[in-house]
């Protein structure tokens, strides 16, 4: 990393714009040295670890050097930046994103891929029904966006709308046997199934039983990102509620 880098991370660091690590380097394991430990991650991702907590979840996800990872629905790439650092150069990373995402993130994608940083990671454009997902994938991985294959998209846009069934379909292909799903999503009320997908949150209950349905097993949940006094009635965009919301955290198995 270049001095003035290095002079405004440390600069962050020291007003408390970014999360202290909390262990040495010499005591980290490979998920703390991919998230605190790399010189390369950008300043402006390692602002939002205490809110995402991604050495948690890497660590709850358990994936490992070697393994080949879908960052699906992956957006600018926040989660494909450290991806690459823990699966190293015998693993892979393909970043997946179908036209919403490319509307909503394709200039922060391709900053942070300019200059081909990554030895080990793939983007892949493509429409929701046809994703060109690579298979024998060891975890899929969908952060923060698993409910917008329920949202329903104005006549203009439907090549920004997905149909769930086949979706599924298309992960359990490019998984390998025994593989891997990792879900993070913003919580709706309990029972509310789809009604505040307006919201773009999604009930948890209903996600189980959705996957349940599509050949997943859920594994485990991870409490890291809960948060009981999230206001359920506000979209996650209002400033009230925003980047603070209740998350829940799964890992399925394909049957």
């Amino acid at each position: 990393m270049k001095m003035r880098a290095w002079l405004a991370f440390a600069l962050a660091f020291l007003t408390g714009c970014v999360e202290r690590a909390p262990v040495s380097e010499k005591d980290a394991n490979i998920y703390q040295k991919a998230v605190f430990y790399n010189s390369d991650r950008p300043y402006s991702d390692r602002k939002r670890d205490k809110e995402r907590k991604p050495a948690e979840i890497l660590e709850f996800a358990g994936v490992k050097p070697g393994d080949k990872v879908i960052d699906l629905l992956g957006g600018g790439g926040w989660y494909t930046e450290i991806l690459s650092d823990v699966v190293g150069d015998e693993g892979h990373v393909y970043l997946v994103n179908t036209p919403l995402f490319l509307h909503i993130a394709q200039q922060d994608m391709e900053e942070r891929l300019q200059g081909k940083r990554f030895n080990n990671v793939t983007r892949v454009d493509s429409p929701w029904g046809d994703l060109n997902l690579p298979t024998d994938i060891d975890v899929i991985w969908i952060a923060l966006s698993f409910h917008d294959i329920y949202v329903k998209r104005p006549p203009k846009n439907k090549d920004w709308e997905a149909d769930p069934e086949h979706f599924f379909e298309q992960l359990r292909k490019s998984l390998k046997p025994g593989g891997l799903l990792l879900i993070t999503d913003h919580a709706a009320r309990a029972e509310s199934k789809l009604e505040d997908i307006k919201l773009h949150r999604i009930d948890e209950q209903f996600v189980i039983d959705e996957l349940q349905r599509e050949g997943f097993t859920l594994l485990r949940k991870s409490q890291a990102l809960r948060n009981q006094n999230d206001q359920y009635e506000l979209d996650i965009w209002k400033k009230q509620v925003r980047r603070n919301t209740d998350r829940f955290v799964h890992l399925y198995q394909k049957k």
